[in-house]
């Protein structure tokens, strides 16, 4: 007897998506630096590199259509990088610097994409995402999303009422005591 196929959750699909995402980024690095080298490259090798950047295109589509609104995770810088990147011989012509920043850009993205991951994870294990925290970087992912991340000052603005507030009832007290 075969045994029916689980159709996946959504966030098993995002994951799924995202971690295809993160593959073919880390493909389209490796053509990219092709372009720092000097040896010939292939008809073979620019299909490969167009063929990535098409299934880029089309996964990061299917990410935007299923991620909660609200979130973004870089596509923008993506989809700007791959569209400066025409081929790996335009690649190869432009100056060293301007490679350079193109890759400090392609670095930036997969940071982007690191993060998504992190947070579909969080969101397979169970946890509700609040995506303005996301905005926050507070460093503690798991805290905000419980409700117990602080804002920077808030301890000390409470600290300062208490504070306030003690001092105006010794006022009130050491005035009381001397009108007697």
């Amino acid at each position: 007897m075969a045994k029916k196929k689980k159709k996946p959750t959504k966030t098993e699909e995002l994951v799924s998506a995202a971690e295809n995402v993160v593959s073919l980024w880390v493909e389209f690095r490796k053509c990219f630096r092709r372009a720092f080298g000097s040896h010939e490259i292939t008809p073979q090798e620019e299909q490969h590199f167009l063929e990535i950047k098409s299934n880029l295109s089309r996964l990061q589509r299917v990410l935007a259509q299923r991620l909660p609104e609200g979130f973004k995770y870089g596509s923008k810088g993506i989809t700007e990088l791959m569209a400066q990147c025409v081929s790996i011989a335009s690649l190869r012509e432009l100056p060293v610097n301007d490679k350079k920043g193109l890759y400090l850009e392609w670095h930036k993205a997969f940071i982007s994409l690191q993060n998504l991951r992190g947070i579909l994870d969080m969101m397979e294990e169970g946890h509700h995402i609040a995506f303005e925290t996301t905005q926050a970087k507070s460093g503690n992912l798991k805290q905000d999303m419980k409700g117990g991340g602080k804002k920077k000052g808030e301890g000390m603005a409470k600290l300062g009422k208490a504070v306030v507030s003690i001092a105006v009832i010794g006022a009130v007290a050491w005035f009381l005591f001397m009108k007697k």
